[in-house]
């Protein structure tokens, strides 16, 4: 698959310039290659912009005037704040000569490990591959249609098409679907402990309590020898009186 884009000089390595085309929509690029002096270039921010999100792998022919260069985008840099591409590097390529790029990875089918309700970790999204250009594929596709809970798959497992060589270690793996976490009970906050450690003891039912402790009116038997005593004293006083 081929696209085509129009390029347009620039002066390199000014600031100031890079500011004032980024400002116009115009995003500054640089064209490179075997054998072939880097060319500052720069492009319109729309076409290249649609070029990037369906075929940023594909083969594109750079249009200066009467001049055709076949390239392909080796990478993209982007603004951080508001994530628009700031600056694009081409890289020349022949037409038979292999190259090496990235290539992402499409998932296909659905995981019978996700529907019992396990987690999809999609960890590579890309590999490198080498290829000549007429082969480049727009992506690679990876099959999770037979992924049970707790399996994975590799890079061992993309389906690679004919004369494409994938260069990313085999072993590398690229999908996994893992059981989701039991949610476990919060632990009681510090308050609530302190508070449970400041509640009262609950008096067991029947409990003694010390005769000291009772307040009140004093027992019967105390009355009556208190009583007597009384009266003793009262026979001593009147016997002396006499």
């Amino acid at each position: 698959m081929e696209t085509q884009i129009a390029v347009h000089g620039r002066e390199a390595g000014k600031k100031s310039v890079l500011n004032r085309l980024r400002k116009e929509r115009k995003i500054p690029a640089v064209i490179y290659g075997a054998k072939y002096n880097p060319k500052p270039v720069w492009v319109d921010e729309k076409e290249i912009t649609k070029i990037i999100s369906t075929a940023k792998t594909s083969i594109i022919n750079l249009m200066e005037d009467q001049e055709s260069i076949t390239a392909i985008i080796k990478d993209v840099s982007y603004d951080v704040i508001s994530d628009r591409p700031n600056h694009i590097d081409f890289m020349k390529i022949e037409a038979k000569k292999e190259l090496e790029l990235k290539i992402r990875v499409e998932l296909a089918g659905e995981s019978p490990g996700v529907k019992a309700g396990g987690i999809l970790d999609f960890i590579t999204r890309e590999v490198i591959i080498r290829t000549i250009p007429s082969k480049i594929p727009k992506n690679l596709v990876l099959d999770i249609s037979g992924v049970e809970l707790g399996n994975v798959l590799k890079v061992s497992d993309i389906k690679v098409p004919e004369g494409v060589a994938v260069l990313t270690p085999s072993d590398t793996i690229c999908v996994s679907v893992k059981a989701p976490r039991k949610e476990e009970e919060p632990a009681p906050s510090a308050e609530a402990a302190v508070a449970a450690q400041a509640e009262p003891e609950v008096v067991k039912k029947g409990k003694e309590v010390p005769k000291e402790e009772v307040v009140g009116e004093a027992a019967p038997e105390k009355k009556q020898d208190e009583k007597k005593a009384d009266e003793k004293k009262t026979r001593e006083k009147k016997g002396k009186e006499k």
